[in-house]
Formats: structure tokens, C-alpha cells, sequence
């Protein structure tokens, strides 16, 4: 591994302008695929009073047909994302509630599709409209009261008016026929709630199940809702079942008559009539366009040993002169006075990280586990010699040193913040457990501690007196959210007065008093992507991060550049390497080969060929598995890698690696820590896989994950794409609460950048170029996918169509594999589990095995073998269409490593061919990540990742974990080297 270092000087120039990210560099040619489907999947349905005519919202997108079924016509644009569509009384306009500007809102749709009003607006969500029986005002369930609440809106005034004040959750509205009272869902009941007294009396009483959709009767007689996947009726003071689906989506019930509704159930359009209890299916056929971009992928050189600059520069710190600059990258922490070169202040291959400053210049605190867990070490820069200040038994993170320099505040991995003192290494809690919170600061009078925390669906700050712990909350602006949960601020100015953080990807300066309320709005002071703000000690020059670039700027706004000339140059190791395989399984046949060998060279496959037993040995390193089975190295397509990476720190790589897996692709993560990871492991300075990284998630306005990023406008949007540029994205990930039409600009830019984009959706991101799907079954701003199994009747075949025709490929994820636990208990006493999970994981591994046995309660995660089987005949399904399955964990909140396993075992146990489930984790990800030429099976000329196991996986999938070996790039690890640093 070299180190190159340039001449570094500070240049100054005004920040006036926004950066904007060229036109796309890679051509992209879009391909129109048709696809038609006859069933739907959770999809709402709604009829005219005027001609009985039909409006569905099938995968997000708004279709019409005639009365008694046949071709349905789309309706509006693909950006309006419609839901919960509801005729109005005169059949003259269809109430929606509408994903289109970011958030949920009221809007109104002409039956033709050509005019569409917005009747709510703001920074809430407004759903579930259900219109009066005069037609004058639509109800609906807000938030903007507090809590969800049901309000009314007029129809031509849009005056508001709130219906229901109580603390509970009311939700999903029906107005009464006599138009007095509107009935909604609370809880498990339905309630009522008189519109002239306010009284409220219960209708539908509690039962076993959820309770939703309430639709009243034209006569007032009855209520249909939804409860255990079936359509009841309460009538009469009593409930029963009508219909006989079995998989009733959880939508309401429209009346066409005093006696029969139409409502979606088991993937169709039904009609029943309540009295008779017959029922009719509508018949439809929609068609869907969909836009799938032919692209150049990004290239990648593995082989280049041309010194690249360094953009993995991970929580970098000011010195209180201005002078130096503390930071991590290539797996150290690093000094770097301004205007000279950078010197490395670690160098034990050991995890670092969070390097800061005492307030006096003199000490540098950070986090390493170099004596097995990442404690806390302070470093005397003038002598160099350093100490370690905490000893416990769990993980300390994110230093920070008090204004008189005697503490340390640092959290730890259950989200705690406590401080240290550093005479007596006495610890004391100032707050308990928090949802990933962000870096603490302090202010200068050592009595207060600013943090991010998730609050709300934002980023606020949190105010914590240090010595008792009373906290409150404050906002960075009104409805705003600090840029991430991380190294983002605030960081409170060192005269006090101002708190700097990130916001909207911009930094900004809140001005606050020594209790830290803020005293008048921020102000923004940078226009360019900013992170990771620090002050000088004069508080009047703020450091930070631009796009993998340092930058300094006044508080006029005046930036510097501070260039740190360091780079790095890929490891590409000397090997000549046999390997006598007994089995080779290449990755591309189902049979394994056998007796050959594997002949490396550097860090690629040279040729595999017949085993000769008189090869010369001079000058060659040989590893007998000649007893043994080699195949290519695992690919986990869906990982956080960097969510737990603090905490975990260099056991993680190792895990990985030491369980097969060379390759691994992030489904986000925070931007600088997963590029600093990426060069680490490019370098050679870190051990673990190869690492295929993005950045935060890009969110809407509402954040809930520490890495993902709310973007409020496009100007914004801009700065997040200029970041992917500049950091070298490998992937986009958009998320949850992104808005459609966004969606579909940012596959756009990510294909001229060459990389794909990924998000939970299946439509109306398979029409937009979106190129793949994560999870089988994952969490959607609706709270429920239009691909998502539900518990009767599983997906459909507007999903598997989409999917396949759209080759839009699927992560697997399934949490429901740890059910397998149960086939294989002693995983939780492998001695890779016992060496590289700390104790935390261990823990966590325990309690689901102990789930898969019965002998224990369940996580919210964890899966039973019924739904593991569901899960894998969904997979079947969509291979036997023509899609495609990619193995993923989404680790690690899926147990790391072993969870990809599982996740093989389970599709070969419930009717998968080990073929199949192999090339899910090897060739089939290195062709969606676009670097089939170098990976994803044994061959030459491709890259030497391999996997030396002591079963047969081509016939039992179990074998694939017996891992003996790994070579990865070339290198070769045993599970005696990857553990050995932790075995004690």
C-alpha cells in the first residue's frame, strides 16, 4: 500500500453560485415495454352514481372501465400518485388523496382524467377522503392537528375544519347517508362521531384483528369494513361475514345499492350483494407502459495501480487555531496542517474513528478497537503518546471533549450518551437509549449538550442539560430536519452564540442563547453540498465537507479550499496460487466440476484446468481441497454496511469474508463513512469485501432512518446528485417518501452517470427506469406495497408480470429464513460467531433461534416457516415468469452474514434448486451490478474471489457455510487469520 502526498495551500473564493451536475456523460437508450395484466394487487376500487362505471388505483396509477369489466383506460399522468380514489355523489369528480408534491394531500380528479385541484395543502399528511352525501365537503384523516385526526375540507372554499380532537388515532372517515355523523376507524373499533354534538359512540366493537375500511350503506343500515383479510357487515347490532374471498384488500367497500357493494379481493374486482350473499367478478385487462433504459454501466479498473485521490474523508475536525485538520481515511486517523502534507496518526489496521479536538489544542480524542471493542483513546499531539480512557465492555463512539477538558461525552451502541471523567475514568449516563442520534456537542459553559435526534419525522435538536439530564427539543427551522444523524451538527460555536449544522444539504447558523433556544432563524451560509461542520476556536471560520473535498468558510460566507493531497493506490497482491479442487462449482453450470485446478496470479484466475499432480511447486503457494468445494465468492446484493460499522468496527469485514462473502452492495448508508470504507478496502488497509457503496437514502421531507436525507425542492435535489458525482456513487437509492416524478429524474442523471437506481417500489418505478426492487416485502410510505404479500392470498399477477417483463430484479431479504435457525442451532456456537459478533449480536443471534424453536418470544423481524415458504413460492413465481432474484439481507438488521445463508437454505428447502440459489449470490448479482467481466463465477480471467467450503452446496445448500477459506482479490484468508484478532 503507498501513500502520495501534493503540496496543499489554501485558496479563498467567494461562494456565490449553486453546484449544478453536468448533462449526463453516458448515453441512455430507453426501451417501451407493454405489459397487461388482469389481476391486481391491493388496489382500491370506487363506481359512479352515474353510469356504474369503474375507477381502480392499480400500482399507483389511476385506471377506468365499464361497469361490467372489460379494457380499462389510464387515467391522469404517471407523477400523480393516487390513492383511496372515491366518486363524488353527482359522479362529476373522484377524490384522491395524492403523493404528487412530497406529501399527502386532498385532490380532486375529473372521471376523464383532464382536470385535477388540490384541495388540502402544507407539510402534512391529509388521506383516506370520503365525501359528503351533499357533495360540499370531503373528510379525511390529517396529521396536522398533532395527531390523526378526522378534518373536513370545503369542496369550493377549501376552508378546513376539524372534526375530532382526542389523543387516540382516528382514521380512514365515512360519512353517514344523513350526512351528521362520520364514522372512522380507531384503534380496532369504529367509531362515530356526531357532527352537531361532538358525541362519540362505538359501532363496530372490538374483535380479534385489525378493523378498516368502514363504508356506510346508501340507507344507513349497514357498515361494511375489512377484518382478517374477509368483508364483514354489521347490521342490527350484529357482525357477519359476506363474500367469500379470502384475501379482501383493505380498502373500502363501494355501495352500488342499499344491498351490494364492489370492493378488490384475492386479485379482482367483486361484487356482492350483502343479502343474498352471492358474488360476481368484474373481469378487467390494464395495460402499463413501461420506460427500461439500455445503459453503459461504470467502469471499473480492479487492476489499476494509478494513485486515485482520497474522497473518504470521514469526520474531519478543525483545530482550535485553524491551523491543522484531524480526520479518518484508508482506515486512520490523520493530521493534516493547512498547507502541508497529511501524517498518519494510527497505523495498526485496527477500526478508527470520530477523531476531535480539546478545546486547548493539545489532545486528540477517537474510538478504536484495537483492544477488542472500540473504546475511547486521547492523544497527546505534541509527544504522541496516547492512553485509553474506557474499558467497558460494549462499544464508545463519537468523543467529544468538555470546554474545561476533564470529560468526554460519547454514546455508545444501544444510542446511550454518557461522559467519562478523564482523571477518574468514572463513567455517568446523561441520556438513556435514542433512536441513532447524532455526534453530542457541547456548549461552551460545559452545561448543556446538543444532539440530532429522530423526533417527529425529522431531524431536530435535542437540548440535554449534562448534569441532570432534563432534555427538550428544538427545531432547525420550521418543518426542517438537520441534513443526517451523524456527523452533521449542530456544533455549538465556541463563543456560544451559534449552533452550525447541515440542513437541506446546505450549511447553515442558528443563533441561540447559552441555554441553546434559539433566538431568530437560521441563516444559511454555504450553496454548494456541505457536511460535517466544525468551528475554530475564534468561531469564526467553520470546516467542512464538499463532494470528498475539505472547505472552510466565514460566516460571510467567504470559502476556502483545503487541499489534502493524499491518495492511494489499489492492492494488487503477488500471488501464484494453485488450488487442487475436488469440486469446483463455477457459477455458470449446475454440475460441479471435478479434480482441476485453479491457477491464480496476482489478484485474477489465470485458467482452471485438469488437476496434474506433477506441477512444478517451485515459487507457488498450493492449498490442497482436493476433500474440499470451491465456488465463487457470495455477493450479499442488500446491506447497510456502515449502519453498526461504529460499533462493530473491523470484526464486520471479517465476518463477512470468513461466512464466503467477497462482494457486497450498499442499499444506504452515510455518504463519507461508506466511501471511506470503499477506499479502505480497495487500499488493502482494511480486511473485507469488496464494497459497491451509496450514500444516505434520498428521502422526502419526513425522515425516519439516520441515513437517509430529506430533500425539500429540486434546487436541493441538484446538490444530493452532485454529491453522487463526486463521491463516485455506486448506486442511487431513493426511498419511502420520495416523490414519483423525482424518482424518474434521478434515474435518469444515474444512467448518464451509469449506475442504477433502487428504491421499495415496483411501480411506477418499473415504468420510470428504475432498475430494481429491494425486498420481497418492504415497508412503503402507505404503510403497505401494491407488490406486498398479504397474509391470504400473497401477490398477484400485475406483480410478477411488472417484475418480469419489466426485468426489474428483486432482493430477497427474508427475515422469515431465521426460522431455519431451528434446522441448525449450532450456528449460534460457530466459532466465527463467538470470535467476530460482539456481544450485542450474539445476543440478538440467541433470541431468534430461540424464536425458531418456540422456546421464546418473537421480534418484530422475525419470521415463521409459513411465511418463509410464501416468500419462496413468490420467488418461484417470479422466476418462472422470466424475472430475476437476487440474494439480500439487508444486514445488519438481519443478522450478519449468517442471514444470507438462510436466505439460500430457504429457497432450496421450499422448492428452489441449489443452482438456482447459488447463482443468486454470485453470477446473477455481479450481472446486475454490471462487472460480470470480473466477477460472479470461476473463470479466467476474472477476479480471484473465491470460497473453499467443506460441503457440496450443488446438492445441499447447507455445505455453503462450512467455509474453510476465502480468497478474495487474490489474497487468501483462513478462518484461524480472519478470527484471530478477536478469539480472546
Amino acid at each position: 500500500m503507498k501513500f502520495r502526498f501534493a503540496r496543499a495551500a489554501l485558496v479563498c473564493a467567494a461562494v456565490t453560485t449553486v453546484a449544478i451536475v453536468p448533462a449526463p456523460v453516458v448515453s441512455a437508450e430507453t426501451n417501451t415495454v407493454t405489459v397487461t395484466v388482469t389481476e391486481g394487487t391491493n388496489f382500491a376500487v370506487t363506481a359512479s352514481p352515474k353510469d356504474g362505471s369503474i375507477v381502480m388505483d392499480l400500482q399507483g396509477q389511476l385506471f377506468t372501465l365499464p361497469r361490467g369489466g372489460g379494457t380499462a383506460t389510464r387515467l391522469g399522468d404517471g407523477f400523480l400518485d393516487p390513492f383511496w380514489p372515491v366518486f363524488s355523489p353527482d359522479g362529476s369528480q373522484i377524490a384522491l388523496q395524492s403523493f404528487a408534491d412530497g406529501m399527502f394531500h386532498i385532490r380532486t380528479i375529473t372521471p376523464d382524467g383532464r382536470s385535477v385541484r388540490q384541495l388540502t395543502d402544507g407539510e402534512y399528511d391529509d388521506t383516506y377522503p370520503a365525501w359528503s352525501p351533499d357533495g360540499t365537503r370531503i373528510a379525511f384523516t390529517s396529521d396536522r392537528g398533532g395527531s390523526a385526526d378526522i378534518w373536513t375540507v370545503d369542496v369550493r372554499t377549501r376552508e378546513l375544519n376539524r372534526v375530532t380532537t382526542a389523543a387516540t388515532q382516528e382514521t380512514q372517515p365515512t360519512w353517514a347517508p344523513d350526512g351528521r355523523s362520520i364514522a372512522y376507524v380507531q384503534g380496532t373499533t369504529v367509531e362515530s362521531v356526531d357532527l352537531g354534538t361532538s358525541a362519540v359512540r362505538t359501532l363496530v366493537p372490538a374483535d380479534r384483528g385489525f378493523v378498516s375500511a368502514p363504508s356506510w350503506s346508501p340507507d344507513g343500515k349497514r357498515i361494511s369494513f375489512v377484518r382478517n383479510n374477509s368483508l364483514q357487515v354489521f347490521e342490527s347490532g350484529a357482525v357477519r361475514q359476506v363474500g367469500s374471498y379470502r384475501d379482501v384488500f383493505p380498502f373500502p367497500a363501494r355501495w352500488l345499492s342499499p344491498t351490494e357493494l364492489v370492493y378488490s379481493a384475492n386479485g379482482r374486482i367483486a361484487v356482492t350483494d350483502v343479502v343474498a350473499n352471492t358474488s360476481r367478478t368484474v373481469p378487467f385487462s390494464a395495460t402499463f407502459t413501461l420506460k427500461r433504459d439500455q445503459y453503459r454501466h461504470k467502469s471499473y479498473d480492479f487492476d489499476t495501480r494509478r494513485p486515485q485521490p482520497v474522497r473518504g474523508i470521514d469526520g474531519p475536525a478543525l483545530s482550535p487555531d485553524g491551523r491543522s485538520v484531524v480526520f479518518k481515511a484508508l482506515n486512520d486517523i490523520w493530521l493534516l496542517p493547512i498547507g502541508a502534507s497529511p501524517k498518519r496518526l494510527t497505523s495498526d489496521g485496527f477500526f478508527e474513528a470520530d477523531p476531535t479536538w480539546s478545546r486547548d489544542g493539545k489532545q486528540i480524542a477517537y474510538a478504536s478497537d484495537k483492544a477488542g471493542t472500540e473504546d475511547l483513546y486521547v492523544l497527546d499531539v505534541a509527544s504522541g503518546k496516547e492512553r485509553r480512557v474506557t474499558t467497558l465492555p460494549g462499544a464508545e463512539t463519537a468523543p467529544v471533549f468538555s470546554p474545561d477538558g476533564r470529560q468526554l461525552a460519547f454514546q455508545d451502541q444501544l444510542g446511550q450518551t454518557s461522559s467519562v471523567d478523564l482523571a477518574s475514568a468514572a463513567v455517568r449516563r446523561v441520556l438513556g437509549p435514542l433512536n441513532a442520534p447524532g455526534k453530542p456537542s457541547w456548549s461552551p459553559d460545559g452545561k448543556f449538550l446538543a444532539l440530532t435526534v429522530s423526533d417527529a419525522e425529522r431531524n431536530r435538536i435535542l437540548l440535554a442539560d449534562a448534569a441532570t439530564g432534563v432534555t427538550r427539543t428544538v427545531d432547525p427551522a420550521p418543518f426542517g430536519s438537520v441534513s443526517t444523524r451523524g456527523s452533521d451538527g449542530p456544533e455549538w460555536s465556541p463563543d456560544g452564540k451559534l449552533l452550525a449544522f447541515s440542513m437541506n444539504s446546505t450549511i447553515h447558523v442558528l443563533p441561540v442563547d447559552p441555554t441553546g433556544t434559539p433566538t431568530g432563524p437560521a441563516r444559511q451560509i454555504t450553496t454548494e453540498a456541505s457536511d460535517s461542520p466544525t468551528w475554530s476556536g475564534d468561531a469564526k471560520t467553520i470546516l467542512y465537507l464538499h463532494n470528498g473535498h475539505l472547505r472552510t468558510t466565514t460566516l460571510e460566507g467567504r470559502s476556502g479550499a483545503v487541499p489534502n493531497g493524499l491518495t492511494f493506490t489499489q492492492d494488487k497482491p503477488d500471488t501464484r496460487l494453485v488450488i487442487h479442487a475436488g469440486r469446483l462449482w463455477d457459477g455458470r453450470h449446475a454440475e460441479p466440476r471435478t479434480n482441476v485446478d485453479i491457477i491464480v496470479v496476482g489478484n485474477r484466475i489465470q485458467r482452471v484446468e485438469p488437476h496434474r499432480p506433477d506441477r512444478d511447486r517451485r515459487g507457488w503457494q498450493f492449498v490442497d481441497a482436493s476433500k474440499l468445494t470451491v465456488t465463487p465468492g457470495l455477493v450479499d446484493m442488500h446491506m447497510h454496511q456502515q449502519m453498526r460499522s461504529k460499533f462493530t468496527g473491523d470484526r464486520q469485514g471479517r465476518l463477512l469474508l470468513s461466512y464466503g462473502i467477497t462482494t457486497t452492495r450498499s442499499t444506504g448508508d452515510p455518504a463519507y463513512r461508506a466511501v471511506e470504507e470503499r477506499e479502505s478496502l480497495a487500499a488493502g488497509t482494511r480486511v473485507g469485501p469488496r464494497y459497491f457503496m451509496t450514500g444516505e437514502m434520498l428521502e422526502g421531507s419526513r425522515v425516519g432512518w439516520e441515513f437517509a436525507r430529506p430533500v425539500r425542492d429540486e434546487r436541493q435535489l441538484e446538490l444530493e446528485l452532485s454529491r453522487v458525482r463526486g463521491l463516485g456513487y455506486d448506486l442511487i437509492k431513493t426511498y419511502e417518501r420520495f416523490r414519483v416524478d423525482w424518482q424518474a429524474q434521478v434515474t435518469g442523471r444515474a444512467h448518464g452517470l451509469g449506475i442504477g437506481t433502487t428504491s421499495h417500489y415496483l411501480s411506477p418505478a418499473v415504468a420510470n427506469g428504475v432498475d430494481m426492487k429491494e425486498h420481497l416485502s418492504g415497508p412503503t410510505k402507505w404503510g403497505f406495497g401494491f407488490s406486498r404479500e398479504s397474509s391470504a392470498g400473497g401477490v398477484y399477477e400485475d406483480v410478477i408480470q411488472l417484475a418480469a417483463r419489466g426485468k426489474m430484479p428483486f432482493s430477497t431479504t427474508m427475515f422469515s429464513a431465521s426460522s431455519l435457525l431451528a434446522d441448525d442451532p449450532g450456528i449460534v456456537d460457530d466459532p466465527r460467531i463467538k470470535a467476530l459478533y460482539t456481544t450485542q449480536e450474539q445476543q440478538a443471534l440467541l433470541a431468534k433461534l430461540r424464536c425458531a424453536q418456540g422456546t421464546g418470544p418473537c421480534g418484530f423481524l422475525d419470521g415463521s416457516p409459513e411465511q418463509a415458504r410464501r416468500n419462496v413460492e413468490t420467488i418461484k413465481r417470479l422466476l418462472d415468469a422470466g424475472g430475476t432474484v437476487l440474494a439480500g439481507t439487508d444486514a445488519p438488521l438481519d443478522s450478519t452474514a449468517v442471514s444470507l445463508h438462510l436466505n439460500l437454505r430457504a429457497m432450496t428447502k421450499y422448492g428452489l434448486t441449489p443452482f438456482t440459489a447459488l447463482q443468486s449470490a454470485t453470477l446473477l448479482p455481479a450481472r446486475q451490478l454490471g462487472v460480470e467481466r470480473d466477477l460472479g463465477s470461476v473463470e479466467a480471467g476474472k477476479l480471484a474471489d473465491l470460497v473453499v467450503t467443506g460441503g457440496d452446496p450443488a446438492r445441499d445448500i447447507t455445505g455453503l457455510a462450512d467455509v474453510r477459506m476465502v480468497v478474495k482479490n487474490g489474497r487468501v484468508s483462513t478462518i484461524d487469520s480472519l478470527t484471530g484478532p478477536f478469539r480472546s
